[in-house]
């Protein structure tokens, strides 16, 4: 820019080193503040752009704002003919336009890098700031993993385009929170705005491809929340319900495919941003305490500072650092303008540059590939020595209980002896505590009774065999006569009627039916909701029960039309009724197929907004092996999500 060089000195402190980024309407330049002694970057401007005052005006609002997601900005003022503001210089931070040269990020550090965007701008957004111009080129990854946005209202202020009210201004910053998902997941920018350095979405009927259908690994609600948001025109109306729907992330840096995030933030953490960022006073943000640059990050987080020859917000960069350290130049380093103090852009320049970075970038890949190797061989050895310790373990303790066992065994033969003691028969007709034998007359007078009481069986068993055959009269006498009765029926006439006989209106279900197996039911989705507590719901026990995701409203967050439970019978039988027991209220259908699938399956039937054992019984019955209980619309459980849940089925 014009007036404006490395032997510039603006505002009388700020002493113009470099240029970092060509912006449409602005340039970027590293520069060393004098009075306080460390590095800044300055975003300077004509004076006489139409746009100046109002991008000054944007800085000092923007500079009320201390929030550690969002780049500070430290001064604003006028000098040798341009307006400027300063920011602080991010040490080792790389673009997300940078981190996407090669591909994709794993997905979890692209919902980890989308959701600290997202609570940054929440946080303005509660202060009545906006962004408006959200872009990867704008968000930033530093060496230790912090994520920071920049451009916040001036960006849009520079570009003229600042002039939205307050909900279609959440609204759009909503929409590029959404569209840097996307980005991260499949390195393709899918807004109409252009991304110098970054390819555009392929363009497909409604829209974009969802970011499944271009990369693999997408988890199923940022995939969905891509396709409602960028296609539909639907999901989050601002960043903090897209931080919401997504939360938890890792609060570490995810590097290589499949990371697993670890000490996810909470939801009441999100909460806690958002009040502070709209209190209008001190702001509250959230500490994240990022630990240090771990060996293998350096590919992705370790190229070089802001203040190093790295992209700038929304432009190409002049110089580039080569992708590893040790390449080129070394990590962290600047590269020192030429003797004339001006940055030549020339071919030559950038081939042997090129060509050097190269050539270091090949000399040390069979370094950092041992040094990978290496770490997951230390991994695979800690986790198999882990496993055989736990192996031997249970070993030891099934010895133990098998000890233990052998010791308390005894045979049958022990049991029947063990405690035995010889006593005497207790005696017939005398009281226990006499010890003494019976007397003769004593024995005698038992024979006699003993004696009477065969005699009387013997009369009564003589008797009742008699009287086989003769019905219930008692009278023993033979030959007598018995009188016949002749009983005539009287004639009944029968007329016609124009009601038919009654049928019952119902009839029984059956015998409950042998339930094989279940499985959580998600077709709009990743296929699978929480398939590890599906068996609860044909275990016998009401107490236990299988709950959905958690969402955050009543209908899914909006984001697919229903989830449930799918239950496999084994083969194909007619299914007449299904009884649920619902803990808490909901809008349920139950269909029936031969698939497990919804395409073709007969609806059984629904209820809505009941608990408790709710029986639905079809019109006939339908045949199928499947039978899938569909939630499409459930409640707010404890935890303060909303969640479908299934404590029993029992299908007849």
């Amino acid at each position: 820019m014009h007036g404006v060089g490395p032997s510039t000195v603006l505002g009388g402190r700020y002493a113009v080193q470099r240029r970092l980024a060509q912006l449409p309407r602005a340039e970027r330049w590293s520069a060393h503040d004098t009075t306080l002694e460390r590095d800044v970057v300055v975003v300077v401007f004509p004076t006489d752009d139409p746009n100046a005052d109002a991008a000054l005006d944007a800085a000092r609002r923007a500079a009320g704002i201390d929030n550690e997601r969002l780049v500070r900005i430290l001064d604003v003022g006028r000098s040798e003919g341009v307006s400027f503001f300063v920011e602080e210089a991010l040490y080792e931070a790389h673009t997300l336009t940078h981190l996407l040269d090669q591909g994709g990020l794993p997905s979890e550090e692209a919902r980890r890098i989308a959701g600290e965007t997202a609570v940054g701008l929440e946080a303005a957004r509660g202060r009545g700031l906006h962004h408006l111009q959200l872009t990867p080129s704008h968000v930033w990854r530093t060496g230790d993993g912090a994520v920071k946005v920049s451009g916040l209202a001036t960006a849009a202020a520079l570009a003229g385009e600042d002039e939205l009210g307050g909900a279609e201004a959440s609204r759009a910053d909503a929409v590029g929170v959404v569209a840097i998902t996307y980005a991260a997941l499949t390195s393709r920018w899918p807004l109409q705005t252009k991304v110098p350095g970054l390819e555009g979405a392929p363009h497909v009927v409604g829209g974009v491809p969802a970011p499944s259908e271009i990369a693999a690994g997408v988890p199923g609600d940022l995939d969905a929340l891509c396709r409602l948001t960028l296609n539909d025109d639907e999901g989050p109306l601002t960043p903090g319900d897209f931080a919401t729907q997504i939360a938890p992330w890792s609060k570490t840096m995810v590097s290589g495919l499949g990371g697993t995030a670890t000490q996810p933030i909470a939801l009441a953490d999100l909460a806690a941003a958002g009040a502070a960022g709209s209190s209008g006073g001190a702001e509250k943000t959230l500490a994240l305490p990022f630990p240090a640059k771990a060996a293998g990050q350096g590919a992705q987080g370790s190229q070089g500072s802001q203040g190093s020859p790295a992209r700038g917000s929304g432009s190409e960069p002049t110089t580039r650092l080569p992708l590893h350290p040790g390449a080129g130049t070394a990590a962290g380093t600047t590269t020192a303008p030429s003797a004339d103090g001006v940055d030549h852009d020339d071919e030559s320049h950038h081939g042997a540059a090129a060509a050097a970075a190269v050539a270091g970038a090949l000399g040390t890949a069979g370094q950092a590939a041992g040094q990978a190797a290496g770490a997951a061989a230390g991994k695979v050895g800690s986790f198999a020595r882990a496993a055989a310790d736990k192996a031997a373990e249970r070993r030891a303790a099934r010895a133990a209980a098998h000890e233990a066992d052998e010791r308390d065994r005894v045979s049958l033969d022990d049991a029947l002896l063990a405690g035995h003691e010889d006593v005497e028969p207790p005696l017939p007709l005398l009281p226990p505590e006499t010890a003494a034998a019976p007397t003769r007359d004593q024995s005698k007078m038992a024979l006699a009774i003993i004696a009477a009481f065969v005699v009387v069986a013997t009369l009564l068993g003589f008797w009742g065999v008699s009287q086989i055959g003769s019905g219930s009269r008692l009278d023993l006498t033979e030959g007598t006569p018995r009188p016949t009765v002749t009983v005539k029926a009287p004639t009944q006439t029968v007329t016609p009627s124009d009601t038919p006989t009654q049928e019952p209106t119902t009839e029984a279900a059956g015998e409950p039916l042998a339930i094989l197996k279940a499985a959580g039911f998600d077709p709009e989705g990743d296929g699978r909701e929480r398939n590890s507590e599906a068996a609860r719901v044909y275990d016998g026990d009401k107490s236990t029960f299988w709950s959905s995701e958690g969402y955050a409203s009543a209908n899914l967050g909006g984001l697919k039309k229903g989830v449930g439970i799918i239950v496999d019978l084994g083969q194909a039988a007619k299914v007449k009724q299904a009884e649920l027991e619902l803990p808490d209220a909901a809008d349920v259908t139950v269909y029936v197929n031969g698939d497990n699938t919804l395409d073709g399956a007969t609806e059984l039937g629904s209820s809505n907004g009941k608990k408790g054992t709710v029986t639905i019984t079809g019109d006939k019955p339908a045949t199928g092996k499947f039978v899938i209980v569909w939630f499409t619309k459930v409640s707010q459980v404890s935890d303060g999500r909303y969640r479908a849940t299934l404590a029993e089925i029992t299908v007849r």
